[in-house]
Protein backbone atom coordinates (compact mmCIF):
# COMPACT_ATOMS: atom_id res chain seq x y z
CA UNK A 1 0.00 0.00 0.00
CA UNK A 2 1.67 3.29 -0.73
CA UNK A 3 1.49 6.46 0.65
CA UNK A 4 -0.92 8.57 0.75
CA UNK A 5 -3.74 6.08 0.41
CA UNK A 6 -5.42 5.82 3.29
CA UNK A 7 -8.38 7.42 4.65
CA UNK A 8 -7.40 9.21 7.84
CA UNK A 9 -4.57 9.28 9.94
CA UNK A 10 -6.00 7.11 12.72
CA UNK A 11 -7.38 10.08 14.49
CA UNK A 12 -10.85 9.55 13.54
CA UNK A 13 -12.20 6.30 11.80
CA UNK A 14 -15.60 5.44 10.05
CA UNK A 15 -17.57 2.24 10.31
CA UNK A 16 -20.36 1.18 8.63
CA UNK A 17 -22.54 -1.69 9.16
CA UNK A 18 -25.12 -4.12 7.60
CA UNK A 19 -28.79 -3.93 8.77
CA UNK A 20 -31.15 -6.03 6.65
CA UNK A 21 -34.50 -4.41 5.28
CA UNK A 22 -37.27 -6.02 2.96
CA UNK A 23 -35.65 -5.62 -0.90
CA UNK A 24 -37.68 -3.62 -2.91
CA UNK A 25 -37.23 -3.12 -6.68
CA UNK A 26 -36.67 0.35 -8.13
CA UNK A 27 -35.70 1.94 -11.43
CA UNK A 28 -32.57 3.85 -11.51
CA UNK A 29 -30.72 5.77 -14.58
CA UNK A 30 -27.21 4.75 -14.66
CA UNK A 31 -25.89 8.38 -16.44
CA UNK A 32 -22.34 7.70 -15.91
CA UNK A 33 -21.04 7.94 -19.23
CA UNK A 34 -24.20 6.30 -21.06
CA UNK A 35 -28.05 6.41 -20.31
CA UNK A 36 -28.67 2.78 -19.08
CA UNK A 37 -31.91 1.79 -17.77
CA UNK A 38 -30.84 -0.59 -14.92
CA UNK A 39 -32.80 -3.04 -12.10
CA UNK A 40 -31.50 -1.66 -8.51
CA UNK A 41 -32.57 -4.15 -5.92
CA UNK A 42 -31.71 -2.52 -2.41
CA UNK A 43 -32.16 -5.01 0.20
CA UNK A 44 -29.50 -3.72 2.62
CA UNK A 45 -29.30 -0.36 4.51
CA UNK A 46 -25.48 0.84 5.64
CA UNK A 47 -26.13 2.49 9.23
CA UNK A 48 -22.73 4.57 9.72
CA UNK A 49 -20.83 4.33 12.91
CA UNK A 50 -18.38 6.82 14.55
CA UNK A 51 -16.33 5.10 17.01
CA UNK A 52 -18.37 6.35 20.15
CA UNK A 53 -21.01 3.82 19.26
CA UNK A 54 -23.53 6.22 17.70
CA UNK A 55 -24.90 6.03 14.51
CA UNK A 56 -24.74 9.78 12.00
CA UNK A 57 -28.23 9.70 12.88
CA UNK A 58 -28.43 9.89 16.27
CA UNK A 59 -25.50 12.21 16.57
CA UNK A 60 -26.16 14.99 13.67
CA UNK A 61 -29.74 14.37 12.48
CA UNK A 62 -31.80 13.60 15.52
CA UNK A 63 -34.51 10.79 14.71
CA UNK A 64 -34.16 10.79 11.08
CA UNK A 65 -33.36 7.90 9.71
CA UNK A 66 -30.43 7.45 7.39
CA UNK A 67 -30.15 5.87 4.01
CA UNK A 68 -26.86 5.01 2.19
CA UNK A 69 -25.47 7.97 0.25
CA UNK A 70 -21.79 7.64 0.89
CA UNK A 71 -20.76 11.39 0.37
CA UNK A 72 -23.15 12.41 3.47
CA UNK A 73 -21.67 10.23 5.69
CA UNK A 74 -18.06 11.83 4.67
CA UNK A 75 -18.86 14.93 4.68
CA UNK A 76 -20.56 14.87 8.03
CA UNK A 77 -17.45 13.02 9.78
CA UNK A 78 -15.00 15.34 8.05
CA UNK A 79 -16.63 18.83 8.19
CA UNK A 80 -14.13 19.67 10.66
CA UNK A 81 -11.03 17.96 9.35
CA UNK A 82 -9.76 19.42 5.66
CA UNK A 83 -6.73 17.50 4.77
CA UNK A 84 -9.20 14.21 5.07
CA UNK A 85 -11.81 16.00 2.69
CA UNK A 86 -8.89 16.84 0.16
CA UNK A 87 -7.88 13.51 0.60
CA UNK A 88 -11.42 12.01 -0.15
CA UNK A 89 -11.72 14.52 -2.99
CA UNK A 90 -8.24 13.58 -4.55
CA UNK A 91 -9.35 10.19 -4.86
CA UNK A 92 -12.68 10.61 -6.31
CA UNK A 93 -10.52 13.08 -8.89
CA UNK A 94 -8.70 10.12 -9.69
CA UNK A 95 -11.14 7.80 -9.95
CA UNK A 96 -12.97 10.47 -13.18
CA UNK A 97 -9.53 10.94 -14.69
CA UNK A 98 -8.80 6.76 -15.60
CA UNK A 99 -10.09 6.96 -18.95
CA UNK A 100 -7.89 10.36 -19.63
CA UNK A 101 -4.87 9.00 -18.61
CA UNK A 102 -5.84 5.88 -20.99
CA UNK A 103 -6.21 7.46 -24.05
CA UNK A 104 -3.02 9.68 -23.05
CA UNK A 105 -1.07 6.33 -23.03
CA UNK A 106 -2.35 5.53 -26.64
CA UNK A 107 -1.05 9.22 -27.42
CA UNK A 108 2.12 8.18 -26.14
CA UNK A 109 2.38 4.68 -28.26
CA UNK A 110 1.28 6.70 -31.41
CA UNK A 111 3.93 9.24 -30.89
CA UNK A 112 6.86 6.39 -30.60
CA UNK A 113 5.39 4.98 -33.52
CA UNK A 114 5.74 7.57 -35.63
CA UNK A 115 8.71 8.24 -34.39
CA UNK A 116 10.29 4.76 -35.92
CA UNK A 117 11.95 5.93 -39.99
CA UNK A 118 9.59 5.23 -42.49
CA UNK A 119 11.45 2.35 -43.28
CA UNK A 120 10.65 0.51 -40.80
CA UNK A 121 7.25 2.02 -40.22
CA UNK A 122 6.61 -0.04 -43.97
CA UNK A 123 7.23 -2.96 -41.93
CA UNK A 124 4.82 -3.03 -39.17
CA UNK A 125 1.46 -4.64 -39.41
CA UNK A 126 -1.51 -3.04 -40.82
CA UNK A 127 -2.96 -2.46 -37.21
CA UNK A 128 -0.34 -0.18 -36.03
CA UNK A 129 -0.95 2.02 -39.59
CA UNK A 130 -3.03 5.13 -38.91
CA UNK A 131 -5.48 4.92 -41.65
CA UNK A 132 -6.07 1.27 -41.75
CA UNK A 133 -9.22 -0.48 -41.54
CA UNK A 134 -7.03 -2.76 -38.85
CA UNK A 135 -5.69 0.10 -36.92
CA UNK A 136 -8.98 1.62 -36.71
CA UNK A 137 -10.41 -1.61 -35.04
CA UNK A 138 -7.32 -1.56 -32.76
CA UNK A 139 -7.92 1.75 -31.56
CA UNK A 140 -12.00 1.13 -31.05
CA UNK A 141 -10.92 -1.67 -29.00
CA UNK A 142 -8.93 0.22 -26.57
CA UNK A 143 -11.07 3.41 -25.84
CA UNK A 144 -14.15 0.46 -25.93
CA UNK A 145 -11.77 -0.86 -22.97
CA UNK A 146 -11.20 2.51 -21.76
CA UNK A 147 -14.88 3.40 -21.42
CA UNK A 148 -15.76 0.40 -19.59
CA UNK A 149 -13.42 0.86 -17.20
CA UNK A 150 -14.59 4.64 -16.44
CA UNK A 151 -18.01 3.67 -16.33
CA UNK A 152 -17.42 1.29 -13.86
CA UNK A 153 -15.25 3.86 -11.89
CA UNK A 154 -18.12 6.36 -12.14
CA UNK A 155 -20.81 4.23 -11.25
CA UNK A 156 -18.84 3.65 -7.80
CA UNK A 157 -18.64 7.30 -7.36
CA UNK A 158 -22.19 8.01 -8.34
CA UNK A 159 -23.10 5.36 -5.46
CA UNK A 160 -20.93 7.06 -3.35
CA UNK A 161 -22.98 10.11 -3.93
CA UNK A 162 -20.26 12.29 -5.78
CA UNK A 163 -20.26 13.80 -9.25
CA UNK A 164 -18.57 11.22 -11.90
CA UNK A 165 -16.52 11.73 -15.08
CA UNK A 166 -19.62 13.15 -16.87
CA UNK A 167 -20.70 15.78 -14.29
CA UNK A 168 -17.12 17.13 -13.19
CA UNK A 169 -14.24 18.49 -15.18
CA UNK A 170 -10.80 18.29 -14.17
CA UNK A 171 -8.54 21.53 -14.39
CA UNK A 172 -4.79 20.49 -16.33
CA UNK A 173 -3.77 22.01 -12.86
CA UNK A 174 -5.00 19.52 -10.76
CA UNK A 175 -4.92 16.40 -12.55
CA UNK A 176 -4.00 13.24 -10.84
CA UNK A 177 -0.32 12.27 -9.87
CA UNK A 178 0.91 8.91 -11.38
CA UNK A 179 1.09 7.23 -8.17
CA UNK A 180 -2.45 7.85 -7.78
CA UNK A 181 -3.77 6.36 -11.30
CA UNK A 182 -1.70 3.46 -10.11
CA UNK A 183 -4.01 2.40 -7.20
CA UNK A 184 -7.19 3.23 -9.47
CA UNK A 185 -5.48 0.67 -11.83
CA UNK A 186 -5.13 -1.34 -8.32
CA UNK A 187 -8.52 -1.24 -7.51
CA UNK A 188 -9.94 -2.61 -11.48
CA UNK A 189 -7.03 -5.46 -10.75
CA UNK A 190 -8.24 -6.40 -7.23
CA UNK A 191 -11.77 -6.14 -8.53
CA UNK A 192 -10.91 -8.76 -11.34
CA UNK A 193 -9.29 -10.42 -7.81
CA UNK A 194 -12.39 -10.57 -5.96
CA UNK A 195 -15.54 -10.36 -7.92
CA UNK A 196 -14.62 -12.28 -11.25
CA UNK A 197 -14.63 -15.80 -12.03
CA UNK A 198 -11.39 -15.48 -13.45
CA UNK A 199 -10.23 -14.37 -9.90
CA UNK A 200 -11.63 -17.40 -8.47
CA UNK A 201 -8.05 -19.33 -9.22
CA UNK A 202 -6.32 -16.44 -7.25
CA UNK A 203 -9.05 -16.72 -4.42
CA UNK A 204 -8.72 -20.39 -4.08
CA UNK A 205 -5.11 -19.91 -4.08
CA UNK A 206 -5.01 -17.69 -0.87
CA UNK A 207 -8.87 -17.33 0.60
CA UNK A 208 -9.29 -20.97 0.37
CA UNK A 209 -6.76 -22.28 3.20
CA UNK A 210 -8.32 -19.55 5.64
CA UNK A 211 -11.53 -20.78 5.45
CA UNK A 212 -10.67 -23.61 5.44
CA UNK A 213 -8.61 -23.48 8.82
CA UNK A 214 -11.29 -21.22 9.99
CA UNK A 215 -13.81 -23.80 10.26
CA UNK A 216 -11.72 -26.39 11.40
CA UNK A 217 -10.49 -24.02 14.66
CA UNK A 218 -13.49 -21.55 14.65
CA UNK A 219 -16.30 -24.27 13.87
CA UNK A 220 -19.51 -22.74 14.47
CA UNK A 221 -21.73 -25.67 15.97
CA UNK A 222 -22.62 -24.80 19.19
CA UNK A 223 -23.25 -21.42 18.97
CA UNK A 224 -26.37 -19.49 18.38
CA UNK A 225 -26.66 -16.78 15.74
CA UNK A 226 -26.61 -13.58 18.67
CA UNK A 227 -23.35 -15.84 19.89
CA UNK A 228 -21.30 -16.73 16.57
CA UNK A 229 -17.52 -16.23 16.57
CA UNK A 230 -16.15 -13.25 15.99
CA UNK A 231 -13.45 -12.38 13.29
CA UNK A 232 -11.38 -9.41 12.48
CA UNK A 233 -10.24 -9.18 8.57
CA UNK A 234 -7.70 -6.28 8.02
CA UNK A 235 -6.70 -5.01 4.60
CA UNK A 236 -9.87 -6.16 3.60
CA UNK A 237 -9.58 -4.47 -0.06
CA UNK A 238 -12.61 -4.65 -2.21
CA UNK A 239 -14.20 -7.17 1.09
CA UNK A 240 -14.60 -10.81 -0.94
CA UNK A 241 -12.80 -12.54 2.46
CA UNK A 242 -14.65 -10.74 4.78
CA UNK A 243 -18.01 -11.22 2.21
CA UNK A 244 -17.10 -14.88 2.13
CA UNK A 245 -16.44 -15.39 6.15
CA UNK A 246 -19.75 -13.35 6.70
CA UNK A 247 -21.94 -15.83 4.23
CA UNK A 248 -20.57 -18.91 6.87
CA UNK A 249 -22.44 -16.93 9.19
CA UNK A 250 -19.17 -15.38 11.25
CA UNK A 251 -19.52 -12.39 12.94
CA UNK A 252 -16.94 -10.44 10.39
CA UNK A 253 -15.05 -7.02 10.55
CA UNK A 254 -13.17 -5.82 7.60
CA UNK A 255 -10.59 -3.07 8.05
CA UNK A 256 -9.04 -1.15 5.29
CA UNK A 257 -6.63 1.40 5.10
CA UNK A 258 -7.14 2.87 1.60
CA UNK A 259 -9.75 4.85 0.25
CA UNK A 260 -9.41 3.77 -2.76
CA UNK A 261 -10.55 0.28 -2.08
CA UNK A 262 -13.16 1.48 0.45
CA UNK A 263 -14.66 2.64 -2.06
CA UNK A 264 -14.82 -0.07 -4.54
CA UNK A 265 -15.64 -2.44 -2.01
CA UNK A 266 -19.08 -0.36 -0.43
CA UNK A 267 -19.84 -0.52 -4.08
CA UNK A 268 -19.87 -4.34 -4.57
CA UNK A 269 -21.40 -4.66 -1.33
CA UNK A 270 -23.89 -2.18 -0.99
CA UNK A 271 -24.68 -0.64 -4.75
CA UNK A 272 -27.37 -3.61 -5.64
CA UNK A 273 -26.77 -2.30 -9.63
CA UNK A 274 -24.65 -5.17 -10.69
CA UNK A 275 -25.30 -8.95 -10.53
CA UNK A 276 -24.06 -11.96 -12.60
CA UNK A 277 -26.67 -12.02 -14.69
CA UNK A 278 -26.36 -7.72 -15.13
CA UNK A 279 -22.78 -7.47 -14.84
CA UNK A 280 -20.51 -4.60 -15.56
CA UNK A 281 -17.37 -5.05 -17.99
CA UNK A 282 -13.87 -3.79 -17.08
CA UNK A 283 -10.12 -4.24 -18.61
CA UNK A 284 -8.15 -3.91 -15.95
CA UNK A 285 -5.11 -4.35 -17.58
CA UNK A 286 -5.66 -1.98 -20.40
CA UNK A 287 -2.52 0.01 -19.98
CA UNK A 288 0.28 -2.99 -19.42
CA UNK A 289 2.34 -2.53 -22.63
CA UNK A 290 4.81 -5.01 -21.77
CA UNK A 291 4.64 -8.56 -22.02
CA UNK A 292 1.59 -8.83 -23.72
CA UNK A 293 0.65 -12.27 -26.29
CA UNK A 294 -1.53 -9.24 -28.20
CA UNK A 295 -3.50 -6.08 -27.98
CA UNK A 296 -6.86 -7.89 -27.88
CA UNK A 297 -5.47 -9.72 -24.46
CA UNK A 298 -4.75 -6.13 -22.74
CA UNK A 299 -8.37 -5.16 -23.84
CA UNK A 300 -10.90 -7.74 -23.14
CA UNK A 301 -13.42 -7.78 -21.01
CA UNK A 302 -13.79 -9.40 -17.31
CA UNK A 303 -17.38 -8.94 -16.33
CA UNK A 304 -17.93 -8.62 -12.51
CA UNK A 305 -19.41 -9.52 -10.42
CA UNK A 306 -19.80 -13.57 -10.40
CA UNK A 307 -21.70 -13.81 -7.56
CA UNK A 308 -24.96 -11.24 -5.74
CA UNK A 309 -23.86 -10.23 -2.43
CA UNK A 310 -27.10 -7.76 -1.73
CA UNK A 311 -29.01 -11.29 -2.02
CA UNK A 312 -26.56 -13.60 -0.32
CA UNK A 313 -26.56 -11.55 2.63
CA UNK A 314 -30.31 -11.10 2.73
CA UNK A 315 -32.34 -14.45 2.89
CA UNK A 316 -34.69 -16.18 5.48
CA UNK A 317 -34.08 -19.67 7.17
CA UNK A 318 -36.97 -21.14 7.72
CA UNK A 319 -39.15 -18.56 7.22
CA UNK A 320 -37.10 -16.30 10.16
CA UNK A 321 -35.16 -13.47 8.03
CA UNK A 322 -31.46 -13.90 9.07
CA UNK A 323 -29.20 -10.99 10.10
CA UNK A 324 -25.80 -10.92 8.92
CA UNK A 325 -23.66 -9.42 11.33
CA UNK A 326 -20.75 -8.09 8.92
CA UNK A 327 -19.19 -3.99 9.33
CA UNK A 328 -16.05 -2.19 7.90
CA UNK A 329 -13.58 -0.31 9.68
CA UNK A 330 -12.24 2.25 7.38
CA UNK A 331 -9.18 4.10 8.77
CA UNK A 332 -5.37 2.70 10.19
CA UNK A 333 -5.70 -1.48 11.76
CA UNK A 334 -3.17 0.32 14.65
CA UNK A 335 -5.36 3.32 15.57
CA UNK A 336 -8.10 1.53 15.31
CA UNK A 337 -7.92 -1.93 17.22
CA UNK A 338 -5.44 -0.18 19.45
CA UNK A 339 -7.57 0.86 21.84
CA UNK A 340 -9.06 -0.79 25.11
CA UNK A 341 -12.51 -1.27 23.48
CA UNK A 342 -11.04 -4.01 21.69
CA UNK A 343 -9.12 -5.84 24.52
CA UNK A 344 -10.32 -9.55 24.26
CA UNK A 345 -12.53 -8.86 21.93
CA UNK A 346 -11.95 -11.28 19.22
CA UNK A 347 -12.25 -14.87 18.09
CA UNK A 348 -10.05 -14.85 15.36
CA UNK A 349 -7.82 -12.16 13.47
CA UNK A 350 -7.50 -13.23 9.69
CA UNK A 351 -5.11 -11.54 7.48
CA UNK A 352 -4.19 -12.65 3.76
CA UNK A 353 -1.39 -10.24 2.31
CA UNK A 354 -1.71 -8.02 4.92
CA UNK A 355 1.17 -8.03 7.33
CA UNK A 356 3.53 -7.28 5.30
CA UNK A 357 1.98 -4.02 4.32
CA UNK A 358 2.66 -2.50 7.61
CA UNK A 359 6.01 -0.57 8.90
CA UNK A 360 5.52 -2.87 12.55
CA UNK A 361 4.83 -6.37 12.61
CA UNK A 362 6.05 -6.83 15.87
CA UNK A 363 3.69 -3.97 17.07
CA UNK A 364 0.96 -5.57 14.79
CA UNK A 365 1.56 -8.60 16.55
CA UNK A 366 1.39 -7.13 19.72
CA UNK A 367 -1.94 -5.27 18.71
CA UNK A 368 -3.94 -8.46 17.71
CA UNK A 369 -2.59 -10.66 20.82
CA UNK A 370 -4.32 -8.19 22.87
CA UNK A 371 -7.79 -8.54 20.29
CA UNK A 372 -8.11 -11.66 21.01
CA UNK A 373 -10.21 -13.49 23.47
CA UNK A 374 -7.78 -16.36 25.41
CA UNK A 375 -7.52 -19.06 23.29
CA UNK A 376 -8.25 -17.03 19.98
CA UNK A 377 -6.45 -17.14 16.63
CA UNK A 378 -4.36 -15.26 14.24
CA UNK A 379 -4.69 -17.06 10.65
CA UNK A 380 -2.41 -15.50 8.42
CA UNK A 381 -1.77 -16.12 4.12
CA UNK A 382 1.10 -14.00 2.55
CA UNK A 383 4.64 -13.21 1.55
CA UNK A 384 6.82 -10.75 3.44
CA UNK A 385 7.20 -8.58 0.43
CA UNK A 386 7.66 -5.25 2.87
CA UNK A 387 5.19 -2.30 1.18
CA UNK A 388 7.52 -0.21 3.42
CA UNK A 389 11.09 -1.45 2.92
CA UNK A 390 13.63 1.67 2.57
CA UNK A 391 16.08 2.85 0.24
CA UNK A 392 19.79 1.45 0.90
CA UNK A 393 22.17 3.43 2.89
CA UNK A 394 25.32 4.25 0.90
CA UNK A 395 28.60 3.77 2.50
CA UNK A 396 29.06 7.58 2.06
CA UNK A 397 26.06 8.46 4.71
CA UNK A 398 28.25 9.81 7.05
CA UNK A 399 25.68 9.03 9.82
CA UNK A 400 21.78 8.07 10.22
CA UNK A 401 21.03 11.62 10.44
CA UNK A 402 22.68 11.97 6.59
CA UNK A 403 20.71 8.66 5.27
CA UNK A 404 17.44 10.38 6.67
CA UNK A 405 18.05 13.33 5.43
CA UNK A 406 18.64 12.23 1.90
CA UNK A 407 15.75 10.59 1.96
CA UNK A 408 13.34 13.14 3.66
CA UNK A 409 10.59 13.44 0.83
CA UNK A 410 9.84 9.91 1.16
CA UNK A 411 6.65 8.93 3.93
CA UNK A 412 8.24 8.52 7.12
CA UNK A 413 7.40 5.40 7.50
CA UNK A 414 9.85 4.05 4.57
CA UNK A 415 12.34 4.59 7.06
CA UNK A 416 11.08 2.72 9.95
CA UNK A 417 10.23 -0.65 8.38
CA UNK A 418 12.22 -3.10 9.37
CA UNK A 419 12.55 -6.19 7.37
CA UNK A 420 12.02 -9.66 9.14
CA UNK A 421 12.43 -12.90 8.51
CA UNK A 422 9.54 -15.93 8.95
CA UNK A 423 11.49 -17.46 11.51
CA UNK A 424 12.40 -13.87 13.34
CA UNK A 425 8.45 -13.34 13.25
CA UNK A 426 8.10 -16.88 14.49
CA UNK A 427 10.79 -16.41 17.58
CA UNK A 428 8.60 -12.70 18.46
CA UNK A 429 4.95 -14.20 18.05
CA UNK A 430 6.37 -16.68 21.04
CA UNK A 431 7.68 -14.17 23.14
CA UNK A 432 4.53 -11.83 22.00
CA UNK A 433 2.31 -15.11 23.56
CA UNK A 434 1.22 -17.27 20.43
CA UNK A 435 1.83 -20.81 19.99
CA UNK A 436 1.41 -21.89 16.32
CA UNK A 437 -0.72 -25.44 16.10
CA UNK A 438 -0.75 -25.62 12.15
CA UNK A 439 2.03 -24.12 9.93
CA UNK A 440 2.60 -23.89 5.73
CA UNK A 441 5.36 -22.90 4.08
CA UNK A 442 6.17 -22.47 0.52
CA UNK A 443 2.32 -22.08 -0.86
CA UNK A 444 2.05 -20.66 -4.14
CA UNK A 445 -0.15 -17.79 -4.81
CA UNK A 446 -0.18 -15.15 -7.30
CA UNK A 447 -1.85 -11.49 -6.56
CA UNK A 448 -4.00 -9.74 -9.38
CA UNK A 449 -1.90 -11.04 -12.02
CA UNK A 450 -2.78 -10.87 -15.55
CA UNK A 451 -3.38 -14.67 -16.28
CA UNK A 452 -2.87 -13.90 -20.21
CA UNK A 453 0.65 -11.59 -19.80
CA UNK A 454 4.12 -12.95 -20.25
CA UNK A 455 5.17 -12.61 -16.64
CA UNK A 456 3.41 -12.99 -13.17
CA UNK A 457 5.02 -12.96 -9.99
CA UNK A 458 4.51 -16.24 -8.45
CA UNK A 459 4.71 -15.74 -4.53
CA UNK A 460 6.10 -18.93 -1.92
CA UNK A 461 3.44 -17.73 0.85
CA UNK A 462 3.67 -18.72 4.18
CA UNK A 463 0.33 -20.24 6.12
CA UNK A 464 -0.12 -20.28 9.90
CA UNK A 465 -2.25 -20.58 12.34
CA UNK A 466 -1.20 -19.47 15.78
CA UNK A 467 -3.23 -19.65 18.78
CA UNK A 468 -3.50 -16.89 21.96
CA UNK A 469 -2.74 -18.34 25.34
CA UNK A 470 -5.58 -19.27 27.63
CA UNK A 471 -4.52 -16.77 29.91
CA UNK A 472 -6.79 -14.14 30.90
CA UNK A 473 -5.47 -10.70 28.96
CA UNK A 474 -4.13 -8.49 31.66
CA UNK A 475 -4.02 -5.19 28.85
CA UNK A 476 -0.05 -5.23 29.08
CA UNK A 477 0.64 -7.47 26.67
Amino acid sequence: MGDGDGFGSGRRKLYWRYRTTLVTRVERTCDAGRNQKTNVRSPLTLAFLLPDGHSMSQKYGGEKQELHVMSDAYDTYLEHDEAEKNHFDNVCCAFRQHATFAMSEWANHQFRLHAVPQSQRDLLPDALKQGTPEFIERASQYKDAAIRNQFCLDCILRHAGVPHSQQQATPISKMPSDEQMSKVSSVLKSLVRDWSAEGKRERDMAYAPIIKQIKKYLPLTGFSLDDRPTISVPGAGVGRLAFELTKLNYAVQGNEFSLYMLLASDFMLNAGIVTPDRPLQISPWIMETRNSHSAADRCRSIPIPDVDPPSIMNYEENGTPMMPIFSMAAGDFVSIYNNPKEVGKWDCVCSCFFMDACPNIVEILQIIHKMLKPGGFLMNFGPLLYHWSGPPMRPDDASREVYQDRFKHLDDRYMKSVDLSYEDIKEIMKKVGFEVVEEHVGMESFYTADQRSMQSTMYSCVNFVARKEQRPENGNS
